[in-house]
């Protein structure tokens, strides 16, 4: 509505051109030029976020405020979710504004974390002052929540004759932190978020253990999603990857660590990358190498859109496979995940377009001449006159000046 949308206002005074000629027998003519132009402020939306967010984290959902210091007039809405409206609140007219994000819709993400024990709940938040458009005050606010998981101790009495007395000694090892990240150019790189279409990126997971040559981790169940529901399958549920134009099969440089070089892609229309990972864990026999996938070459093409009621049903392994295996009984890489000790691992890409450059037209060439008509707008026309005409004064002034002097030499040289 207009009475909601500030538009940017450019107050140009009208260029001002004056030509002044003092005459005076004794002295030659002053001939000053005067030129006074306005200056264009742009004028931005009047209203920021005071002080920080204000986040509650709820068993059931996230639910994020924002303290604004003028009535908010614009959106909070999930970062590339604008277009569904359970995932925006457009509420007006308040100092506060703010969303509740529930932990099942929304695309809100879930992390599993093993040390410290328990789950990570994110989300990115935009607040955009504008009712229509989104402007230079606007802000993102990456959301994240930990729940942690309850411990839970069971004793019970055991006596025990003396005579039978043993003792056990146990220790404990912290499980590893796997993290993952797409970096620029290769395994060396810095982490990209914001990347061009076909430019070289590395996919990078890793490992971190206090302890080494301990555990071993497998890549697997990888998926690549627009925020909007529509998710590909580009690792399988062994590790293998499906399409080699989307994502190669991964190589590991180490027991905690795989990667794989690819370029970037995007969504139709849509820039919003979202990945997933699953990362398992599992113990390195002693003296053995680290099971890896024993993949084929991928084909083209064969990234598929995912069933989420079977990928839930994968999450659910069957009791067999959830025992960390010591022995080698299969030749898929299945029989060797721990599911449970398997966490998600996530990362966030903005995939942008950049147009092909035009070639400069030669300025010989018959297409450098064109016959287009030149718009100007009226004070430009009126300052391009007015500029002729003093120019025009100018040049009278200095013949008369020179017409003057040119007399009084002479009548000296008659005299």
């Amino acid at each position: 509505p207009a009475s909601r949308l500030k538009r940017s206002e450019h107050n140009y005074s009208t260029p001002l051109l004056t030509t002044i000629i003092m005459t005076n027998p004794d002295r030659p003519i002053v001939f000053v030029l005067l030129v006074l132009a306005g200056v264009a402020d742009a004028v931005v939306v009047d209203n920021n976020v005071e002080g920080e967010p204000e986040i509650e984290c709820g068993p059931t959902s996230i639910t994020v405020n924002f303290n604004t210091r003028n009535e908010f007039e614009g959106h909070v809405y999930v970062k590339g979710l604008y277009d569904d409206d359970k995932c925006r609140n457009d509420q007006r007219g308040r100092h506060v504004a703010g969303i509740e994000l529930p932990f099942d819709t929304c695309n809100v993400g879930r992390t599993r974390s093993l040390n410290p024990k328990g789950i990570f709940v994110s989300s990115t938040v935009v607040i955009s002052f504008h009712p229509q458009f989104v402007t230079k005050v606007d802000r993102a606010y990456k959301i994240q929540c930990f729940y942690m998981e309850a411990d839970k101790t069971v004793s019970a009495d055991l006596e025990v004759p003396n005579e039978m007395s043993t003792l056990f000694q146990t220790q404990i090892v912290p499980m590893p932190v796997c993290q993952y990240n797409i970096l620029d150019g290769g395994p060396d790189g810095a982490p990209v978020h914001l990347a061009t279409l076909g430019q070289t990126v590395y996919h990078k997971w890793t490992c971190a253990s206090e302890t080494v040559d301990t555990f071993c981790m497998i890549v697997h169940s990888c998926t690549v999603d627009d925020g909007n529901g529509e998710r590909i399958q580009i690792l399988d549920h062994d590790g293998c990857a499906l399409d080699k134009f989307i994502l190669n099969n991964l190589e590991y440089p180490g027991d905690m660590t795989a990667g794989q070089t690819t370029m970037v892609y995007k969504y139709a229309d849509r820039s919003q990358l979202f990945y997933q990972c699953q990362v398992s864990i599992v113990i390195k026999e002693p003296k053995e190498e680290c099971p890896r996938p024993q993949c084929a070459e991928p084909i083209g093409f064969g990234a598929k859109q995912e069933q989420i009621a079977k990928k839930a049903r994968e999450l659910a392994a069957p009791a067999s496979r959830r025992v960390l295996r010591r022995k080698r009984d299969s030749n898929t890489t299945a029989a060797f995940i721990d599911y449970e000790h398997t966490m998600d691992v996530r990362y966030e890409l903005t995939a942008i377009e950049i147009a092909e450059d035009q070639p400069l037209p030669s300025p010989f060439s018959s297409s450098s001449f064109s016959s287009t008509p030149i718009c100007v707008s009226s004070n430009i026309a009126v300052s391009i006159v007015a500029f002729f005409l003093a120019l025009l004064l100018t040049v009278f002034a200095l013949i008369l000046i020179f017409s003057r002097t040119s007399g009084s030499s002479e009548k000296a040289f008659k005299a």
